[in-house]
């Protein structure tokens, strides 16, 4: 299969293309940079947020896009989000007039908004900020044009992702920043909000595999299934990088849209999991 991976010289996507890669794919990466940093792919240079109707030719007509490509994910109350969203319609668009038949969306718990307990595909979605709002548009507007063409329509709901901290700007990297600086205290908020984390490579992994198969579609959790505090998940960084820093809890306030305990429901993942293993020869 010939896949086109937006976003694969990014924080996921890296992962996504190395594990297509390596199960024998053909895949492609945009970039605006023209080069790329991952073997075995093929690299074309093209702002997606600026395609024309040419742009399903100009990527080698692949069978599957993997739309990954998404600016300033880390802050959820950046303008690009809202700006930059009808380029990622339009390019949906032109892919699909151009003859795609599967696309391939990455979501985001913030979708959902506030929210306790465990979040399913059916979960009524209410997003507080640019990020979730722009995303969740996004979901929407890429499960009508499916419908319209007839394509396959999958949308991977991510969570709290870790791993790889110095290249994102989560918690994590904020903590290995501030010991570079030198700083002797970490300030942070009281630490109980309980989240659903997934390892960078991990999820990558899910992703490839979700996107390999079309028995199980529409909106799949991509998640561990299981709720940790973010307290714990601090320690455990702590102390698995031997940081000499002093964690100072309880000096933010919780954000008014954070929710206190939010966790995906993996069951339609593991049938897609299952579907996939089914795809693979047997021995």
């Amino acid at each position: 299969m010939k896949y086109l991976v937006t976003g694969g010289e990014g924080y996921v996507g890296r992962y996504v293309a190395l594990w297509l890669i390596e199960q024998g794919h053909d895949v492609v990466l945009t970039t605006r940079r023209g080069t790329t940093q991952v073997p075995g792919a093929k690299v074309i240079n093209l702002d997606i947020l600026n395609s024309d109707k040419s742009v399903f030719e100009t990527v080698g007509r692949p069978d599957i896009l993997i739309h990954l490509a998404w600016e300033d994910g880390f802050s959820h109350a950046s303008d690009k989000h809202l700006k930059n969203l009808p380029g990622h319609i339009n390019f949906i668009r032109n892919m699909l007039e151009g003859g795609l038949k599967h696309v391939v969306g990455l979501g985001t718990m913030h979708e959902v908004g506030y929210h306790i307990g465990p979040i399913s595909e059916n979960t009524a979605t209410s997003p507080l900020h640019a990020y979730g709002i722009a995303k969740n548009h996004l979901r929407l507007v890429q499960e009508l044009y499916c419908k319209e063409f007839s394509a396959v329509y999958q949308w991977l709901r991510c969570f709290y992702i870790y791993g790889d901290d110095e290249l994102n700007n989560s918690i994590f990297a904020k903590l290995l920043q501030a010991t570079d600086d030198g700083k002797k205290s970490f300030p942070l908020n009281s630490g109980e909000l309980l989240y659903d984390f997934i390892h960078v490579k991990d999820l990558g992994a899910q992703i490839a595999a979700v996107s390999s198969q079309t028995e199980v579609v529409g909106v799949i959790n991509c998640c561990s299934g299981e709720p940790v505090s973010l307290k714990t998940m601090v320690q455990r960084f702590v102390k698995d990088h031997a940081l000499e820093i002093e964690l100072d809890w309880g000096k933010f306030p919780l954000r008014a849209y954070d929710s206190r305990a939010i966790w995906g429901d993996r069951q339609k993942l593991d049938a897609a999991l299952a579907a996939y293993e089914k795809t693979l020869p047997q021995n």
